[in-house]
């Protein structure tokens, strides 16, 4: 197809002398011209990768969103696990659930990108206040979970439930949900509540003292 050689009589027609010649063979051969064009771009520019390569790179140019209170409060930014030494326990952990309403923290804070035969979320919550104080930061997730990613960016601003996102299982709608909102990418609708763990080992000591 593209190895077909021009029309004899081209020139008659085509060129700067003959630009506002309204004639149906030049038509023809402008249509011919632009539906070869739009097939070789199909073909062999593949333009969705160019650009998924332009958004990694401002992924890793930007600076993180700055952070209402009310945002903060409804993500890992103002909640996150940690011990407790004195009363021997994990305090502030908490848990999605299917009904939990969750919607990305900022459209523009991730680029879902297909690369090395597999699925990165590339993101700029981790980035340094330092332009490039850090490395490309990204979270690999299988092909499974890329359609609920892609569902998050889409409905944005809207919230949408964890169990209406795209999966197969509940696990996973609450397994590509919870990665995100540990990453910070995620904001609930209301703040998670703090679920009480205790410390088991702790406790199977206890037992073993006591016998």
């Amino acid at each position: 197809m593209f190895r077909q050689g021009l029309p004899v009589d081209y020139l008659n027609y085509m060129g700067l002398a003959n630009s506002d010649v309204d004639s149906q063979q030049r038509t023809v051969f402008l249509e011919r011209t632009m539906a070869l064009m739009r097939r070789l771009m199909e073909q062999y520019l593949p333009t969705d990768a160019a650009c998924d390569q332009l958004g990694k790179q401002f992924m890793h140019d930007s600076l993180p969103p700055f952070l209402t209170e009310g945002e903060k409060s409804c993500s890992i930014h103002g909640h996150g696990e940690r011990w407790d030494p004195a009363g021997n326990v994990v305090r502030d952990h908490t848990e999605m659930e299917p009904d939990t309403m969750v919607k990305l923290i900022r459209k523009g804070c991730l680029r879902l990108i297909t690369e090395d035969d597999v699925v990165r979320v590339y993101h700029n919550i981790e980035n340094a206040r330092v332009y490039h104080g850090r490395e490309p930061q990204y979270i690999e997730i299988s092909a499974e979970l890329a359609p609920a990613v892609e569902l998050l960016l889409h409905s944005y601003p809207e919230y949408v439930a964890v169990d209406s996102l795209p999966a197969e299982t509940v696990e996973e709608r609450l397994e590509i949900a919870t990665i995100l909102y540990d990453k910070g990418l995620l904001v609930t609708g209301e703040p998670l509540q703090n679920v009480h763990v205790d410390d088991t080992s702790s406790d199977e000591g206890e037992e073993e003292g006591d016998s």
